[in-house]
């Protein structure tokens, strides 16, 4: 960060300012080349000689002169190091009450706002400025003596320095120098871009677009004087407050100005437009519309009363529900799971997932987007499953997205479910011990799934599948004749079941999954 300026004045949270000033202004002027006299010759113009002593027209000699005693004068030099200019230390407050009442000057004027002891006295402002300009420093080393004019940029602060300072580092100044470091930093740099008084917003607009194309993550702008308050100036506020006034009368002044130019301008057009009898290009109206379209995602919601499906799923024993609004088109718009015996995270974190599937569904997200974003992912529990058309499933998830794709998504039952033709059976004559048959086969289907008939082709020693606790007893059976295979293999099986093996069949549905092979155990005791 540079400079503020070679001397600054701080302004005080209690009232009155405190002086800065650049110490490296000497070491610099060293490293330069200049001799010690030199050097100290502009410091004394930048600075000022701090004392009264030899000053122009304001000295101890001109000061005894209209009754000022040696106390009074040592206490001004003493405050003289830390004063904005000349007058400041000529403060009634500071010179004290007894004093004031010495010169004759009543109360009622010393303490009235905007007095100035030095101008009571007879001073002209001439002579002030010459006095304060010799004390208090000239704020820059723009006329200082010695100083070569190659080595002014070397001093060049953000602002202007002091009152007739026109040097200051340019707005580019500052940017490209953050720019240069901005690669190597992760956020954005902490500077300050000063500007002069004098900015204009063409300037600050520069400003934002070179920061822009030079990569900056941040630009700060500050122009002088742009706030009624501000913690550093370069000059004071009777100086600041008059260059304002000079400034209001020159923009009235160029305003007058370029207004009547822009009058005289105008009335030179009409006057030529009239004699060519056209309209001057200048009151030409091109009006052009330009529209822009803002798509904006709207929530399709479902009426309050609506129709809905509910499945009942069941993957490596993990039993569930899955019910799923329709639309009145009968598409899918919300979802609900219910998961059982699953505590309660697993059942929030599915009841999560169907609160955001029936978001995106009301949105308008396609269900196949959807379906090819989250089928086959893979985690617990996974294994088979009671549903026919998807007999493996890689997660609940998948199983989910998977029964939704073979509900709502035209072509992917086709694509997706394994292809069983029927097997043909030729059917026995029937019979009440048959009909008993069938009706155990039925409910056998149910708990264990499809039975197919696989011992009708297998060799006479073959033993039926094994699909259950119920089944289980069959395994030390002997062997079905070929006569006996014409029926059925799920009517033969649960025909010849006794009760307590029947019984026993119905106990299976809390069971878990194998880890080995993904069937459903079958419990024996109190183990599976």
């Amino acid at each position: 960060e540079p400079d503020f300026a070679l001397v600054k004045f701080k302004k005080l949270a209690g009232g009155g300012y405190f002086k800065i000033a650049n110490q490296s202004l000497q070491p610099a002027l060293e490293n330069l080349g200049y001799t010690s006299q030199q050097v100290d010759d502009i410091l004394k113009f930048v600075l000022g000689t701090l004392t009264l002593e030899n000053a122009p027209h304001i000295n101890r000699t001109s000061l005894k002169a209209r009754g000022f005693t040696n106390d009074v004068l040592d206490k001004i030099d003493a405050a003289l190091p830390g004063t904005f200019e000349l007058p400041f230390a000529f403060n009634g407050w500071a010179l004290g009450q007894e004093f004031m009442t010495q010169l004759g000057i009543p109360a009622e004027t010393w303490q009235a706002p905007g007095f100035n002891l030095l101008r009571h006295l007879g001073f002209s402002k001439k002579e002030i400025n010459a006095a304060s300009d010799t004390i208090c420093g000239r704020g820059t080393v723009e006329n200082a003596p010695h100083l070569k004019a190659g080595h002014l940029p070397v001093f060049d602060c953000a602002n202007k320095c002091g009152k007739t300072g026109q040097r200051f580092i340019h707005a580019d100044g500052h940017i490209r120098m953050m720019a240069a470091a901005q690669p190597f930093i992760s956020g954005a740099i902490s500077k300050t871009i000063n500007l002069p008084n004098e900015a204009t917003i063409e300037d600050i607009k520069a400003a934002y677009r070179l920061s822009w194309e030079l990569g900056l993550k941040a630009n700060a702008l500050y122009r002088d004087g742009s706030k009624l308050s501000q913690p550093l100036n370069i000059k004071s506020d009777d100086e600041a407050d008059k260059a304002s006034e000079e400034d209001d009368q020159d923009n009235v002044n160029a305003a007058k100005e370029e207004v009547g130019a822009e009058v005289a301008s105008a009335l030179a057009s009409a006057s030529d437009a009239e004699q060519r009898n056209v309209v001057p290009a200048e009151t030409r109206v091109v009006e052009r519309i330009i529209e822009r379209i803002v798509e904006r995602p709207l929530r399709r919601r479902l009426p309050d009363t609506r129709n809905a499906i509910t499945h009942k799923f069941d993957v490596a024993g993990h039993e569930g529900y899955i019910t799923v609004g329709l639309y009145e088109d009968g598409t899918p718009g919300e979802m609900f799971i219910t998961m059982a015996k699953e505590g309660s995270t697993i059942g929030g974190l599915m009841d999560t997932v169907a609160t955001l599937v029936s978001v995106a569904l009301q949105y308008g997200v396609p269900t196949e987007s959807l379906l090819r974003k989250f089928e086959h992912t893979r985690f617990e529990p996974n294994g088979m499953t009671r549903n026919p058309e998807i007999p493996m499933a890689k997660s609940l998830t998948d199983y989910i997205f998977r029964w939704m794709g073979m509900e709502f998504v035209p072509g992917y039952r086709a694509a997706n479910a394994p292809q069983r033709p029927a097997r043909k059976v030729e059917a026995p004559k029937p019979s009440p011990t048959a009909d008993r048959a069938n009706g155990a086969s039925a409910d056998r289907a149910i708990i264990g799934g499809d039975v197919t008939d696989e011992a009708s082709d297998s060799s006479p020693d073959a033993k039926p599948f094994d699909y259950g606790s119920g089944l289980s007893a069959q395994a030390n059976r002997p062997a079905t004749p070929k006569s006996a295979t014409s029926a059925p293999a799920a009517t033969r099986l649960s025909g010849a079941l006794d009760p307590l093996s029947q019984q026993g069949s119905q106990m299976q549905s809390d069971a878990p999954a194998c880890d080995v092979c993904g069937s459903i155990t079958v419990r024996s005791g109190t183990c599976y």
